[in-house]
């Protein structure tokens, strides 16, 4: 009888050290039986969501908190755990006792009895909503630094830098697989008269008109950038000379015709460069400018060009 006693008192205290461990616990750590009934419910857990252990014991209570939309997530973790996966993880949200959500990152395991069937499981949590936040705003910022580091502020097109590093990219893929395609160069021949005559935010406006002109006469492959001031540039990375000098015409065309200023009709010249064998990007925008420069000499307008860069 004594024996019995003592066994009795040393069995209670392991169970309140047991109490004492998972209450003392920083993570979330919720016991279930082989059916999904909540068999314990610890400290942080009542702390994290407002409700007590025996709020939650009912039959679906626990389910309850899940949004509906996740409970597949829950159901999954847990026969992957029944079917003997150990570790389980799984990451959905609980709702609080205000109606707040919070994302729970759960570890679940397997407790088994002498037959090897699982008994119980444990499941441990951590709150990880504001790190995914946080990773959420710091991959936003991150793009939006990206954005700014490669387009232009005022017509959102790409700057100079990246519209290289196309060009770089598109002679590296030529000389894998076989080079095609063109280069070109616009520069707005009247667009001094403009900023001098009526002030910079008219030329603004008049840039990013043309911009927009520009790049509704492009193929979905083409890119389009502002090189600098009153230029811009075009990677048409498919197409040879005539379907370049194509392009050339129609969009000095297009710009004379439909870009409005307070000085007149805006005249471009426009240069272009097919490439070649052996082009490299300083060869081709090289090229593409001289070509440029020469359009500029010309009477009546005409695009012009400098054959591939070999």
């Amino acid at each position: 009888m004594a024996r019995f006693v003592r066994d009795t008192i040393a069995v209670g205290d392991d169970r309140r050290l047991l109490d004492a461990i998972l209450d003392g616990a920083a993570s979330l750590i919720i016991v279930l039986n082989a059916e999904g009934r909540l068999v314990r419910w610890n400290r942080a857990c009542e702390s994290l969501l407002g409700y007590k252990a025996e709020e939650v014991e009912a039959p679906g209570a626990l389910l309850d908190l899940i949004p509906a939309q996740e409970r597949g997530l829950a159901y999954a973790a847990r026969r992957a755990v029944m079917a003997g996966e150990s570790p389980v993880r799984a990451e959905f949200h609980l709702r609080k006792r205000g109606g707040d959500l919070r994302l729970i990152e759960w570890s679940g395991t397997a407790l088994t009895g002498p037959d090897c069937r699982v008994t119980h499981i444990v499941a441990t949590g951590t709150d990880v909503t504001d790190a995914r936040l946080w990773d959420e705003e710091r991959l936003e910022t991150e793009e939006r630094l990206r954005h700014i580091a490669d387009h232009d502020a005022l017509t959102g097109l790409f700057n100079r830098r990246r519209f290289e590093e196309e060009v770089e990219r598109h002679v590296a893929h030529g000389r894998r697989y076989g080079m095609d395609g063109a280069l070109l160069l616009i520069d707005l021949d009247d667009f001094k008269q403009v900023n001098d005559g009526y002030g910079h935010r008219a030329g603004d406006t008049v840039l990013i008109a043309v911009a927009d002109v520009l790049d509704t006469r492009l193929r979905e492959s083409d890119v389009l950038a502002r090189f600098g001031g009153d230029e811009f540039a075009v990677l048409m990375p498919v197409g040879g000379e005539t379907e370049a000098a194509e392009l050339a015409d129609l969009l000095a065309a297009a710009v004379q015709r439909e870009v409005p200023t307070p000085a007149g009709s805006l005249r471009a010249s426009v240069g272009f460069a097919v490439f070649g064998k052996s082009t490299t990007a300083d060869k081709i925008l090289s090229r593409a400018d001289d070509a440029m420069y020469a359009d500029k000499g010309t009477a009546p307008r005409q695009a012009r060009h400098l054959r591939s860069v070999d």
